[in-house]
């Protein structure tokens, strides 16, 4: 893939700023990404699926997926 194809992946037909707004759609949709993922792994969770289960039907690792799954106010504080 190249920059161009990436920067139309991510900004479409609006590409002011390209690399700057490029690298900055890319973390917004981490962050959505990140926090949706999440809400659906713990849904599998509530199902009875085990971290094991969730990282082979998945393949999310499941550290990532217990992080993600985590709800931020009981996520251990960042030092």
């Amino acid at each position: 893939m190249t920059v161009a194809e990436a920067l139309d992946a991510l900004l479409g037909s609006d590409r002011t700023g390209d690399l700057v707004a490029g690298a900055r759609e890319t973390m917004d949709r981490r962050e959505r990404n990140t926090e949706h993922g999440g809400a659906v792994i713990a849904a599998l969770r509530e199902t009875g699926m085990s971290w094991r289960d969730v990282e082979v039907a998945t393949r999310i690792p499941r550290t990532t997926a217990q992080r993600w799954a985590e709800p931020p106010d009981r996520a251990a504080p960042e030092e």
